[in-house]
């Protein structure tokens, strides 16, 4: 269930460094994530088909770590984009800035709207990483979602196959007892004979 496929995409065209702090959360989620993998498919019950309360409490644990990496993740990609927003703040002041001072000149009145599309460029390419890290959150909990799906339809057909197997065992061993043992002969009274 890779859920952060996206990001290191975005963030290789961002130019990013071997040592960058997101790639080494999205790496540590991912590992995360095998050992989330490995500890829902132990099956220590007693029978060894179902999960003990020791197996639930693991998953359940590595779930948690998981979110909590997920914070952390969301965390790094907030600190990376507010340098961004910095610069719109700064963009669009210095914008407003300029338009009060400037005069009727074209010149200025150019610059000017050279500013704004700046401007909402960098807005746009914020609103693209919003965006990007709500889809990768969204797909993470419907993949998380089919999966408790999928694990609750197995569970009901296994225990369909096994009524299925329970009914026919006992009507497999009505029949063999009717063959062993044949049905006594009703009681008969002497004073009345037996209408057939």
């Amino acid at each position: 269930m890779l859920v952060f496929v996206g990001v290191p995409v975005a963030l290789a065209q961002q130019g990013t460094a071997a040592n960058d702090p997101l790639l080494r959360e999205i790496r540590e989620r991912e590992q995360l994530m095998r050992a989330y993998e490995q500890t829902s498919a132990q099956r220590n019950g007693l029978f060894g088909k179902k999960a003990s309360k020791k197996d639930l409490n693991q998953v359940n644990a590595a779930l948690r770590r998981i979110i909590r990496k997920d914070t952390e993740i969301l965390k790094a990609v907030k600190q990376r984009t507010l340098p961004k927003l910095a610069q719109v703040e700064v963009a669009r002041v210095k914008a407003e800035t300029k338009a009060v001072e400037a005069n009727n000149g074209q010149y200025k009145a150019l610059e000017n709207q050279i500013e704004e599309l700046q401007i909402r460029e960098m807005a746009r390419e914020k609103l693209e990483v919003e965006r990007e890290t709500r889809l990768l959150i969204a797909q993470a909990a419907a993949a998380e979602a089919e999966q408790v799906r999928t694990r609750h339809e197995m569970i009901a057909i296994g225990l369909a196959l096994l009524c299925a197997g329970l009914l026919g065992y006992i009507l497999w061993q009505r029949r063999r007892r009717s063959q062993i043992h044949p049905l006594p002969v009703p009681f008969q009274h002497r004073s009345r004979p037996l209408i057939e």
